[in-house]
C-alpha cells in the first residue's frame, strides 16, 4: 500500500500554501474558483481520500422534469428528493417542474423557457413523454453543455448521456412469459388496458407482449388495447364490456392506473379463469394481489429509476462518471399473488440507495461499482 497522501504533498505540488489546500478541499473560506478547482482535480488524481462529501469546485445548476398525479410518481419523487438531500450539501442547486402526466405540451413549454434563459443549465434529469419529439431540446441544451439523463421514458436518438428505467419491452415479454406459464396452450384473448395509448412505456410493454406471443407461437390474440382515464373507468370496461366477451382469457394493465378496478370488477363477477398480469404495486390493489384476483404484478423499482437518475448525473458532472453502457436497465421483477417479495422489492430499494450514499461519501467515484448496463 502507497503512502497516504496529505494536503502537504498537494500543497507541495501545486506550491500554494498547507491552509489554501484545506480551504480548497473544506469548501470552507476564500479561495479562487480557479485555483480551487486546480486544486481539487490535483487531490483526486494523487488518490487523496476526502473525508465526507467530495468537495463541488463550482456550484451547479440541476433540472429535473417528471409526472406527477400518480403514486408511481410519489414513489419516484422520493427517490429523487432523498438524492437531492444527500448531494444539495455539496451546493448544487436543484429545481423541480412536474407535468400533469406525460403531458408534451407541458414539457414543451417548460423546455423553450429553460433553453431561452441566460442561465446556465449544468444537468437535466427529464422523462420524456416521447421517444423522439424532445430530441431538440435535449440536443440543443447539449450543444450549450448541459449533460442530460433521461429516467423511466428514455430518448435513444438524442445526445443525452444516459437512461435509468425499465426495459419496456422486456417487461412486455415478461408479461408474455407469465400468460404463458399460467395460461398454457389455451385459446383466446388477452386485452391490455391502458391510460394512454400513446405513452411511450406503455406502448413499449404492450409490443414486448405482441413479440413474446409472436415468437412463440402461442395461441393468444393480443392485439385488442382499451384507454381507461382511471380506476372506475377501467371497472366499468372489465365488467360491464370485458367479462362479457367471448373467449377472454387475460388481462395485461400496462400502467398503475386500472389494477384496482379490474380487481374490484372480479372481485364482484368471479375471476372465470382470467389470468391477470398487473403493472407496479401499492397498498391500494395489494389486497387483491392477495386474494389472487390479480396473478402478477410487475414492479419496475421506481423509487431507485428517481433516486439513481439524479445520484449518476451529479457524479457525472462532479466527477466524470459515465456507465460503461448508454442504458442502465433496472429489472421488472415479478410479483406473484400469495407471496410477500412486494414489501422486499422495495425494502431493497431503500437499502441499495443507502449504501450508494454510503459508498459515495467514501470514495469520489464510487457509484461505479454500478457501472454496467443492469442490475
Amino acid at each position: 500500500m502507497g503512502k497516504k497522501v496529505t494536503i502537504r504533498d498537494i500543497a507541495r505540488e501545486l506550491n500554494v500554501s498547507i491552509a489554501t489546500v484545506s480551504r480548497a478541499l473544506s469548501g470552507k473560506g476564500k479561495v479562487n474558483p480557479e485555483l480551487r478547482e486546480k486544486i481539487i482535480r490535483r487531490a483526486k488524481e494523487l488518490g487523496y481520500a476526502f473525508s465526507g462529501m467530495f468537495p463541488l469546485p463550482q456550484p451547479k445548476r440541476v433540472v429535473l422534469i417528471f409526472p406527477t398525479d400518480a403514486f408511481f410518481w410519489d414513489k419516484v419523487e422520493e427517490g429523487v428528493n432523498d438524492a437531492i438531500s444527500t448531494f444539495e450539501p455539496l451546493g448544487i442547486h436543484f429545481e423541480l417542474y412536474r407535468t400533469q402526466g406525460h403531458n408534451l405540451s407541458e414539457q414543451t413549454v417548460i423546455l423553450e423557457r429553460l433553453l431561452h434563459e441566460d442561465r446556465r443549465i449544468d444537468g437535466l434529469a427529464l422523462v420524456p413523454s416521447d421517444l423522439t419529439r424532445l430530441d431538440y431540446f435535449i440536443n440543443a441544451l447539449f450543444i450549450r453543455g448541459a449533460k442530460v439523463v433521461t429516467f423511466n421514458v428514455d430518448a435513444p436518438l438524442s445526445k443525452r448521456v444516459f437512461y435509468v428505467g425499465q426495459h419496456g419491452g422486456e417487461a412486455g415479454k415478461i408479461a408474455g412469459r407469465i400468460f404463458q406459464l399460467l395460461l398454457g396452450g389455451k385459446k383466446g384473448v388477452i386485452c391490455t388496458l391502458t391510460t394512454h395509448k400513446q405513452a411511450p412505456s406503455h406502448v413499449m410493454r404492450w409490443q414486448g407482449l405482441t413479440d413474446f406471443v409472436r415468437e412463440k407461437g402461442l395461441p393468444y390474440d393480443v392485439s385488442r388495447v382499451i384507454e381507461v382515464k382511471d380506476e372506475e373507468e377501467a371497472y366499468r370496461v372489465v365488467k360491464e364490456d370485458l367479462l362479457k366477451e367471448e373467449g377472454l382469457c387475460g388481462i395485461f394493465v400496462s400502467t398503475a392506473f386500472g389494477n384496482c378496478g379490474v380487481g374490484r370488477a372480479l372481485q364482484e363477477m368471479g375471476k372465470r379463469g382470467i389470468v391477470v398480469v398487473g403493472n407496479d404495486l401499492a397498498k391500494e390493489w395489494e389486497t387483491y394481489l392477495d386474494q389472487g384476483l390479480i396473478d402478477c404484478c410487475l414492479y419496475q423499482y421506481p423509487y431507485l429509476q428517481g433516486f439513481l437518475s439524479v445520484a449518476f448525473l451529479v457524479q457525472h458532472l462532479l466527477f466524470g462518471f459515465t456507465l460503461s453502457v448508454h442504458t442502465f436497465y433496472l429489472p421488472t421483477v415479478p410479483v406473484f399473488s400469495g407471496t410477500t417479495v412486494g414489501q422486499s422489492v422495495q425494502h431493497f430499494e431503500r437499502l441499495l440507495s443507502r449504501t450508494l450514499i454510503w459508498e459515495t461519501g467514501k470514495f469520489p467515484q464510487a457509484v461505479s461499482f454500478l457501472g454496467g448496463g443492469s442490475l
